[in-house]
């Protein structure tokens, strides 16, 4: 199981956590300006600077 958590305190950012032994643990911090390529739970590639364009 994945959880995903975006927050834009002085920037974009997107933090993915995976469940381990029954805890949630950080595995990425994708940052503004970055493209991240996640595989789980499906593949992307996110910038989260895009998260907050209209």
């Amino acid at each position: 199981m994945t959880t995903w958590r975006a927050g834009a305190c002085e920037a974009p950012m997107l933090v993915v956590y995976g469940l381990h032994d029954g805890r949630y643990v950080e595995r990425n911090t994708a940052l503004a300006g970055t493209t991240t390529h996640l595989d789980t739970p499906f593949p992307v590639a996110i910038d989260p600077a895009d998260l907050s364009r209209q």
